[in-house]
């Protein structure tokens, strides 16, 4: 948003920006362009950067359940972290695939900053390429609901 729509010769105006951080963490880097009368700069781009840091880290956003013989369960686990600055709760895990079991559980001395969530592909699953997701339920404003996905492969 600009402090006016023109700015006279010699002036100064202000630009305010707002970048949505939903969905993003780490290094971001986004670009305003101006456009002028400047005959010499007849556009001007604006570069902010910022690392976002995730209200809960996972170490694996992703679960894939490699290529396992029918009959046989698979496991994968993953760790939710809370940062030390943030007072959010998690609060439950589902998984919206009727082919994987989930399980959250608080990782002990961690004061709650700490889950450990352990996904099941089952046994009796058909063969073939399966897919699905598991919601993690928080009690924070910006971050509500965070969404692992998952795949896997049950061989013949």
């Amino acid at each position: 948003m600009l402090s006016a729509k023109k700015i006279p010769a010699g002036k100064s105006g202000q630009i305010e920006a707002t970048v949505k951080t939903e969905n993003l963490s780490g290094p971001v880097e986004k670009q305003i362009t101006l456009t002028t009368n400047d005959p010499r700069h007849a556009t001007v781009t604006l570069i902010i950067k910022a690392t976002i840091e995730p209200e809960i880290g996972l170490s694996e956003s992703f679960l894939f359940f490699e290529n396992v013989p029918a009959g046989k369960e698979a496991s994968k686990q993953v760790i939710l972290t809370i940062p030390a600055s943030k007072s959010i709760k998690v609060l439950s895990a589902v998984s919206k695939d009727p082919n994987v079991a989930v399980r959250l559980e608080p990782i002990a001395g961690s004061n709650g900053k700490k889950y450990k969530l352990t996904a099941t592909r089952k046994a009796n699953v058909k063969p073939g390429y399966h897919f699905g997701q598991i919601i993690v339920k928080t009690d924070s404003r910006l971050t509500p609901q965070v969404t692992i996905y998952e795949r896997g492969m049950v061989a013949k």
